[in-house]
């Protein structure tokens, strides 16, 4: 009879045990990661350089969610590395803790994923005090020969950290580089007092934020990370100097406008919207075909046509102006047909 309620005691406390591991956050997917494409094309590209500060100190053996807080880390890192390769920045990887202030493992250096990999493998252990402070020097004087925007990438616990010397070396790499960088910090574990420091830090940068582990894990959400770190604006187009909208077709001896020509109008509209600190000048022209005074008038028209057509698509009339030039300045001669349907013709002049 002992047995068996020996046995039945035995049996509910490996449930429990079994139940208590399962409410755990164990992470099971550590090395099952597919990268996410940043889809680039197109885009500007919002940093230049990039330095990552890891967190190699002793509290970063401590577990959490059932792995240790470093291999934690070094998953994360790894996984920012495989989504980020391509990008043409420069990069490097600076750590702390291993019984050192900081030790810089790879770069400043054009990036590539192997490369940094690399550095990131040579992290091979956590001990030692957390030096954040000395980190964030170093980093200052890694960037200094940078051109460019920077993006500083901090990877900590946030734990045994000393909050004035950390603070006071934000501010200083703030103030060596102004709007050129930006502070990003990655929580790893849920530390209150960490956390709150390391928003306060990524605040100091203005223009980054801070996050944790748990939030960029997934592929889907480490490329949103990189995004917001890497990518900028999509790319505006070139403006030129002057063009000229070839192929703009008039009604006989008249300034409106072909509907077939609307399409190549657009064109330049589209440029425009994507400028809107650029104003243009029509400049009409003809060919000399009938008389100066007709010319003129007929030059005038058409140019005021096309800004009339630009207003109408949503350009302020304050970024245009219309002349006419009659057949003043050909670009052809006017002897052949070839060379006169090229004098007629209206110019768009940028004005910056």
């Amino acid at each position: 009879m002992k047995r068996n309620r020996f046995k039945s005691v035995l049996i509910v406390f490996v449930v429990l045990l079994f139940a208590g591991c399962a409410g755990q956050q164990v992470r099971t997917d550590m090395s099952q990661f597919t990268p996410v494409s940043l889809e680039q094309e197109g885009y500007n590209l919002k940093a230049d350089n990039f330095l990552v500060i890891l967190d190699t100190s002793a509290s970063m053996n401590e577990r959490y969610n059932g792995v240790s807080k470093f291999n934690l880390e070094k998953e994360v890192v790894s996984r920012m590395n495989q989504t980020n390769e391509g990008l043409d920045v420069k990069g490097a990887l600076r750590v702390f803790g291993q019984g050192k202030d900081t030790t810089l493992l790879y770069g400043l250096t054009d990036y590539t994923a192997s490369g940094f990999k690399e550095g990131l493998d040579k992290a091979s252990y956590a001990d030692g005090n957390s030096p954040l402070d000395a980190a964030i020097n170093g980093a200052r004087e890694d960037l200094q020969l940078a051109s460019g925007n920077s993006a500083l990438i901090i990877f900590s616990d946030a734990k045994k950290l000393d909050k004035a010397l950390v603070i006071a070396s934000a501010k200083k790499i703030k103030e060596a580089f102004g709007d050129r960088i930006c502070i990003y910090t990655v929580l790893i574990g849920d530390d209150e007092t960490g956390k709150k420091l390391m928003r306060e830090i990524s605040e100091i940068g203005s223009c980054g934020f801070a996050t944790d582990a748990d939030s960029i894990f997934s592929a889907q959400d480490m490329a949103n990370f990189s995004r917001k770190v890497f990518i900028g604006g999509p790319v505006v187009p070139a403006v030129p100097a002057s063009w000229v909208l070839a192929g703009v077709d008039f009604e006989f001896a008249s300034s409106s406008i072909s509907s077939d020509s609307y399409f190549l109008l657009d064109k330049s509209v589209k440029i425009l919207e994507d400028n809107p600190s650029v104003n243009v000048r029509l400049e009409g022209h003809t060919d000399n075909i009938g008389s100066e005074a007709y010319n003129q008038k007929l030059s005038e028209s058409r140019a005021t046509a096309v800004m009339n057509y630009f207003i109408k698509k949503g350009i302020s009339a304050d970024r245009l102006s219309a002349v006419g030039y009659g057949y003043t300045k050909p670009i052809a001669s006017n002897e052949t047909s070839a060379g006169r349907d090229k004098n007629r013709r209206v110019e768009l002049i940028t004005i910056k």
